[in-house]
């Protein structure tokens, strides 16, 4: 184990088992550490200075006291890309924020572009091989261009189909919900007579959903 600074360690997107970063999390690291909370070392690729564990921990570093900051790390020699994989996988899943079935769907649509068999990523992942293969089937679409990208829960019913720009983005910002949730959570609000109702941004989205609603159930 050794130190080195937080912009020296490689944060490759490309071989992260998660489907995003959780900023939520990064911000409650900042304030661990300002409380005096000491982080686990980083677990990184010795010779390219990837990081294979720990990129909210870089992320909150960075974040926190700058580029120059330094970490502790572990360095790891991998055979190949895939074998970095694996380990981030199996790491990811074993501690910290919990890989979700987005995450997961997402390890599974990295192990098919580096070759990994299903078996492996699941060993990984510390789940069946046969869940995690279904996973896969049941949440991913693909975008204009071909690529294959996971679902959340709330836009399951488009797996397998062809998404446009919008489509991808809102998928990107939903935060993983069932559909039905969302519209009880605003139903909850007006019944309860819980809304808001001197905030003029969240009546004009609210007359914008009344407009959407109208064409929606005028064409069902």
């Amino acid at each position: 184990m050794r130190k080195m600074k937080a912009a020296e360690i490689i944060l490759d997107y490309n071989l992260y088992p998660r489907n995003n970063i959780d900023s939520h999390n990064v911000r409650t690291l900042v304030d661990a550490m300002a409380a005096g909370a000491v982080i686990p070392p980083v677990v990184i690729d010795r010779k390219s200075k990837r990081a294979v564990d720990g990129f909210h921990r870089v992320l909150a570093t960075l974040k926190k006291d700058g580029p120059d900051a330094e970490i502790e790390v572990v360095e790891k020699t991998y055979k190949n890309e895939a074998a970095l994989f694996i380990d981030a996988a199996r790491l990811n899943s074993c501690h910290g924020a919990r890989l979700d079935p987005c995450d997961r769907t997402h390890c599974m649509i990295v192990a098919e572009r580096l070759s990994i068999p299903l078996e492996a990523m699941a060993e990984a992942l510390h789940m069946p091989a046969d869940k995690l293969g279904a996973l896969h089937n049941g949440r991913t679409a693909i975008t204009a261009g071909g690529l294959t990208i996971p679902l959340k829960r709330t836009n399951q019913h488009m797996a397998g189909k062809r998404l446009n720009q919008s489509q991808i983005e809102a998928n990107d910002r939903s935060s993983g919900m069932r559909q039905v949730f969302y519209v009880n959570q605003v139903i909850d609000l007006i019944e309860a007579k819980l809304l808001n109702q001197e905030d003029e941004n969240l009546l004009d989205r609210l007359r914008h959903l009344h407009g959407l609603l109208e064409s929606l159930l005028a064409a069902v």
